[in-house]
């Protein structure tokens, strides 16, 4: 931390100059390739991706819960004919 205040970018030598000017550019062209392969992954597992939400959407209850939750029948006395 202290070493990057001290000794600034100016007093290092042209020939090792050149040589971290060659690391950053083969470490930013990674990162980007990086970059581009997890772009590429993205997009085929998403394109191999066969789960659509509009089939499991639930539209309400169905018959068994139906059965499971419907009141009680009346039972109509003889005044109901």
């Amino acid at each position: 931390m202290i070493w990057k205040n001290v000794v600034s970018p100016r007093v290092i030598a042209p020939a090792s100059a050149r040589w971290s000017a060659k690391s950053v550019f083969c470490s930013k062209a990674a990162v980007t390739v990086s970059d581009i392969a997890s772009i590429l992954q993205n997009l085929f597992l998403d394109l191999r991706d066969s789960y659509r939400p509009e089939l499991h959407y639930m539209r309400g209850p169905g018959p068994k819960w139906r059965a499971k939750h419907q009141p009680w029948p009346k039972f109509a006395g003889p005044e109901a004919n």
